[in-house]
């Protein structure tokens, strides 16, 4: 780890650790003051905690989760609680009460925060409601932590930084009272702190307009945000600022990323949900653990079409002659769905190698779906053209007949490939071939995999996939007995207990879409087994 790397880390640990010492017993009166008012937008990086005790009261729930009390085990804890607990001990404050955060001095219905600036040092702001409880906490933090304990004052103006070394060495930990909050800061970041105490309004992340409008497109609930201001040298791709806000709910963990698109205003246009969208989730399998849909209009997808596909098969589609471009994501309509399942052939003895030229990825998963077009007439000379192009990207695709319908059967080296059929204006795709048979032989608003609330969460973002995390260990469970290979008991019996402790784990779920003139990315752990 190089000094940079240290030195925020170390920053991190003080906004876990830590909660602010000056004049023994002078009670804040900036009640008033956001921390958005003491963080600078010139930051790398800045983090804010809206409400104090709503993030600490969230460990409730964590403590309470199946996968915490296994994890609570491994460590040598009799459950989840104890684990949460021993690490409040470590901390000195128990940050689940307000009555305990209130008994240290610190507000524990207001905001705090954080910033990394550009050298790697950095600073954690924290609101005061008694400066001298929160002095106390600070000196027997330091002690304990940095082996800290002569204290000494270094002055600007009329402000007083307060600072603690070990005996004989520089100051290791300081901290500033200003507006109502305690700044923060170890290390090379002491010295610092009264430069950053006197932050000007308008250099104040509160006058941040890029900010201010992410914190309108993100969603209001939310216990954390992580921001990177515009300038910033972490930032990276056409965006002008990223902001995240997370938030946990007995619901699940749920983490949304926002940010201004600064690129080609029609790549975003990819992004924006269509209004009318085709039901296509039924004729997906319900043993499908993944599903995903594209929910925004495929001819948007076309100046992106060679990335897409690859360079191997764009290259052969191109070099038959026709324009493959305008056939394939100009004639699908919005709604296009594909499921994976687990494959009854699936190996857990072994990790196979990721290179399709090599390895059959049918082995080991299912592949489902299914796509309306807007000119069935097209269909046919469309998937004789693929036929066409196959040899060109080493595959061999046959037009078979199979159950009366007509199959575009392919296979290359490695054994199946994805196989095609059309029946009317609907196009399946899979492998093998009966789940494209079983495609199209199902109803666009049947039932379909994914129970009723996983399903709403395709139809809000243009982009969207959910892995059943449920499904998904049912068909672990329902693998035979030589899928886990030889002496695979011992595997077997090792899978099903992390299934077993994770099964309060219901879902992951990912979207993306475009919001006014942003792009925004929604991560979702759903759980089920949380009772808070």
């Amino acid at each position: 780890m190089n000094a940079l790397a240290r030195r925020v880390w170390l920053s991190a640990m003080v906004v876990v650790l830590a909660a602010g010492c000056s004049r023994c017993g002078k009670t804040a009166s900036s009640a008033q003051v956001q921390v958005e008012d003491v963080l600078p937008k010139g930051a790398v990086a800045v983090v804010v905690v809206p409400q104090v005790h709503a993030l600490g009261q969230k460990l409730e729930v964590l403590q309470q989760l199946k996968v915490a009390g296994f994890a609570a085990q491994l460590q040598g804890f009799g459950s989840g609680q104890e684990l949460v607990n021993a690490l409040i001990q470590s901390v000195g404050i128990d940050v689940r009460s307000k009555e305990a955060l209130q008994g240290a001095g610190i507000a524990p219905d207001r905001g705090a925060g954080g910033a990394v600036m550009l050298d790697g040092t950095g600073f954690l702001a924290l609101p005061v409601a008694d400066e001298g409880k929160v002095s106390a906490l600070f000196q027997r933090l330091a002690q304990a932590r940095l082996g800290a304990t002569e204290a000494g004052e270094l002055k600007a103006g009329t402000l007083v930084v307060h600072t603690l070394a070990p005996k004989g060495a520089a100051a290791r930990f300081g901290w500033v009272f200003t507006k109502g909050y305690a700044l923060v800061g170890v290390d090379e970041a002491v010295n610092k702190l009264s430069g950053w105490a006197q932050l000007g309004d308008m250099d104040a992340l509160g006058k941040d307009a890029q900010w201010a409008k992410a914190l309108g497109r993100l969603p209001a609930e939310r216990q954390l945000l992580v921001y990177l201001p515009p300038g910033s040298p972490v930032l990276r791709g056409p965006v002008g600022a990223v902001a995240a806000a997370a938030s946990l709910s007995a619901q699940g963990l749920s983490v949304t990323l926002d940010a201004p698109w600064t690129g080609d205003p029609q790549a975003l246009e990819v992004l924006a949900r269509t209004a009318q969208v085709a039901p296509l989730l039924g004729r997906l399998p319900k043993d499908a653990f993944l599903v995903a849909r594209f929910a925004g209009d495929p001819q948007k997808l076309t100046p992106y079409a060679d990335a897409l596909v690859g360079p191997y098969l764009a290259k052969a589609l191109g070099e038959s002659g026709i324009d493959w471009k305008a056939q394939l994501f100009g004639n699908v309509a919005p709604g296009a769905v594909a499921a994976l399942s687990l494959a009854p052939t699936a190996r857990m003895d072994g990790v196979p190698a990721f290179d399709v030229r090599r390895t059959n990825p049918f082995r080991w998963v299912h592949l489902t779906g299914a796509a309306k077009v807007k000119d069935a007439a097209s269909l046919p000379k469309s998937l004789e053209t693929l036929a066409q192009a196959g040899p060109r990207f080493g595959a061999k695709i046959d037009k078979q007949e199979k159950d009366g319908q007509a199959v575009y059967v392919t296979t290359y080296s490695a054994g199946e490939g994805v196989h095609f059929a059309a029946q009317g204006d609907t196009v399946a795709f899979g492998s093998p071939l009966p789940r494209v048979l079983g495609a199209l032989q199902a109803k666009s608003d049947g039932d379909g995999p994914l129970p009723a609330g996983l399903k709403a969460v395709l139809e809000q973002r243009a982009v969207a996939a959910v892995v059943d995390l449920h499904a998904l260990s049912a068909a672990v469970r329902e693998l035979p007995s030589d899928a886990w290979g030889v002496g695979g008991f011992a595997i077997k019996a090792t899978t099903l207990r992390w299934l077993d402790a994770t099964d309060d784990l219901e879902a992951i779920t990912v979207g993306a879409e475009a919001k006014e003139g942003a792009v925004q990315l929604q991560l979702t752990l759903s759980l089920t087994g949380a009772k808070k």
